[in-house]
This record gives C-alpha cells, sequence and structure tokens, in this order.
C-alpha cells in the first residue's frame, strides 16, 4: 500500500475547488454567466487560463468501442476521420503557452497512443514537451498500447496519467469495452492481458500521485458492492488513485443505467471509503460541485467525479472550468476548437496557427 503522502494527496485534490475553510465550492456560485458577463477583457480572459485545460483530441480513432462512448462530443461517424497533425499541435499549444497563462494540457481521443506519432515511436509530443516544465501535461489512455517504452519517457514529464479501466473484471470489462461484439473475444483478452501488464509495469515505477484509474460508473454493470471493492483494492495494490465518473446517457435508451450520485457514494461508504467534506447531490440545477475526494483504506485517494454536460448547473460554469476541446477537421488538415462538448460549434484555427496568429486566436 501507499501512504496517502502530502505529494499523494495534492495530485488527487489538484481540480478540486475548495473554500479558505476547506469546504467544496459550488462553482454556480461563481458563474461568469449568471453574472451577467457576455464579453470578457483580455485580462479576463487570461485569468481563465489559469483554470481552463486545453483538451486535444489526437486521433478520433480507437483500439475498444465502449458502448457509452461520448468521442469527446463528437459523432461517432469521426472515428473514422484522421488523426490531427502533430505539428499542428505542438504550434497551437506553443503559442497558447507563451502568450497566455494556460498551463494543464490534455491529449486525449480517441485513444491517443494509436496516433502515428506514438506508434512509431517518434514521440516528437514527448519531445516537444520537454521544453515547458510548469506546464501539467496529462495522457488520457485506455491503457492497452501504453507500452514500458512510452511510461519510461513519459514519467517524469506528465503530470497525470489517466487510465480508462472500467472493470478489474475481463467479463465486465468486455461488456462494456466491446460494443455489439465488434471484436473477437480472442483480441479482446489479449487486449486485457496487455492494459494489465502495462498496469503492473506502470505500477513499478512509484509514480502513482499521477495516475488515475479511471472507471464510468453504470447501474446493473459495474456498480454492485463486490465490483466496486475489486475495483477499489486492484487500485490500492497498485498504488494509483481510484476515479469514478457519473455516466452521462448518450441517447435516451441508455438512461435506464443512471445512478444517482448520492446513491453511489453511499456505496462506496459501505465499502469503506472515507469522505471528510459534505457530499453534494445531482439533483439540484443551481449547485454544481464537479470532484470531489475520499479516502479507502487510510493509503488510497480517490476522486467521484461528474461532468453534467448539458445541464443548467453545468452549463453556467463551463467557460469558467472545463475544457477547451481541439479537434482535427475530417481530412486531418487543420485543427479547430470545439468549445461545448454538447453542441457542434466549430471554430477554425487552421489559418491562426499557419500564420501564428495569436490575436485572431486568443479572439
Amino acid at each position: 500500500m501507499i501512504k496517502a503522502t502530502k505529494k499523494f494527496k495534492q495530485e488527487a485534490e489538484n481540480n478540486i475547488r475548495k473554500t479558505k475553510l476547506g469546504e467544496y465550492k459550488n462553482l454556480c456560485d461563481y458563474s461568469l454567466a449568471r453574472r451577467g458577463k457576455k464579453r470578457l477583457t483580455d485580462g479576463q480572459m487570461n485569468n481563465l487560463f489559469k483554470k481552463l485545460r486545453l483538451r486535444v483530441t489526437l486521433t478520433p480513432k480507437c483500439n475498444l468501442w465502449c458502448f457509452f462512448c461520448s468521442n469527446e462530443g463528437s459523432s461517432y461517424k469521426d472515428k473514422k476521420c484522421k488523426e490531427a497533425n502533430i505539428e499542428q499541435v505542438i504550434k497551437l499549444s506553443e503559442i497558447l503557452i507563451r502568450n497566455t497563462q494556460l498551463r494543464a494540457i490534455d491529449f486525449s481521443g480517441g485513444e491517443p497512443t494509436i496516433h502515428s506519432d506514438f506508434i512509431t515511436k517518434k514521440f516528437r509530443l514527448i519531445e516537444w514537451a520537454k521544453k515547458f516544465p510548469k506546464v501539467r501535461f496529462s495522457l488520457h489512455t485506455n491503457g492497452i498500447n501504453l507500452t514500458a517504452e512510452m511510461i519510461d519517457k513519459i514519467k517524469d514529464i506528465f503530470s497525470r496519467i489517466g487510465i480508462s479501466v472500467h472493470s478489474f473484471n475481463f467479463d465486465i470489462w468486455n461488456k462494456v469495452t466491446n460494443l455489439n461484439g465488434i471484436f473477437p473475444l480472442a483480441v479482446q483478452k489479449h487486449k486485457f492481458k496487455r492494459m494489465m501488464e502495462n498496469l503492473n509495469y506502470l505500477s513499478r515505477q512509484n509514480i502513482g500521485n499521477k495516475v488515475f484509474i479511471k472507471s464510468v460508473v453504470m447501474k446493473d454493470i459495474n456498480d454492485d458492492q463486490k465490483e466496486l471493492k475489486k475495483f477499489l483494492d486492484n487500485c490500492n495494490k497498485l498504488r494509483f488513485h481510484p476515479k469514478f465518473l457519473e455516466f452521462e446517457p448518450q441517447y435516451a435508451g441508455q438512461e435506464k443505467y443512471l445512478i444517482n450520485r448520492e446513491a453511489f457514494i453511499n456505496k462506496l461508504k459501505r465499502n469503506g471509503c472515507k469522505f471528510n467534506q459534505q457530499i453534494p447531490k445531482n439533483d439540484n440545477s443551481n449547485v454544481y460541485i464537479p470532484a470531489i475526494t475520499f479516502n479507502y483504506k487510510n493509503s488510497t485517494m480517490g476522486l467521484e467525479g461528474i461532468f453534467g454536460c448539458g445541464t443548467k448547473s453545468a452549463c453556467s460554469v463551463c467557460y469558467d472550468y472545463l475544457c477547451m476541446f481541439v479537434k482535427s477537421f475530417e481530412n486531418g488538415d487543420g485543427l479547430y476548437l470545439k468549445p461545448c462538448s454538447v453542441l457542434n460549434t466549430q471554430i477554425d484555427l487552421k489559418q491562426a496557427i499557419a500564420t501564428n496568429n495569436y490575436r485572431q486566436i486568443f479572439d
């Protein structure tokens, strides 16, 4: 087991918003939208950059097909689109780092590790990230292609590694990640084995404070007491943070998988998880507390979170707190900003990146 050291706790609470008294902030109380702000000054926008994360989709393609996949707010047909141009990703990121107070960049997908930059082992993105030690880089992956070589390259550069596992039980994992049985069972077993081998290697690197094992919790699939305990115990054994995310339906037929936040937290409590602060509920449209921490077995610190995209409370604070999504156009030529996960708004950044026009990007 790992002691809940100060460093271990700090990483778990890095994105948690609390008051000076240590209570969770209801972000709705700080909403710029609810205060009538329709346009920001440069200074106000720069203050937002301190809190926001640039979340870059390196490729929409994936080696799994989770039945709840939101594809970062894009259509499922986008899974066939081309990957992002790494040079454009680097140039956009560098423009923003050098001209704003942006200090958090996430690389996601699809599955980012199947981007050609990783597959061909060029690792241009990782080599570039070395230039900015004060920027918090994060990688969000399913862990299947997270090889020992890749782990060795990112472990000292990236501040956070998020791995979507959903279950340590193969049958449940396969049910979640294999929509309509699109992949043969033997192939899935091989993927699961590789994922576990990579997790074990990652565990031996003694960087557990950086690693978050994510599970989207779905009613009657991976939310029963035994399943949750197995997930918590495995995270504890590997010395990683467990991170539970509330399931968000992609269409009406998935609403049966919803689990109430308060009910789920009570399940975690019955498994021995300790919550030291007030427990937020998700049935109040004027309250938005996206993430809270808990302790398990006096050694593991975990997170429980909710995005709530499309709900009144989340939408009112989105620009104060969440992500700026950056994606590649269908043909792979150019990047665009997708400011909202729910709406299909696209802001073309191609020309601004090509001409190094910071002002156009910032506006």
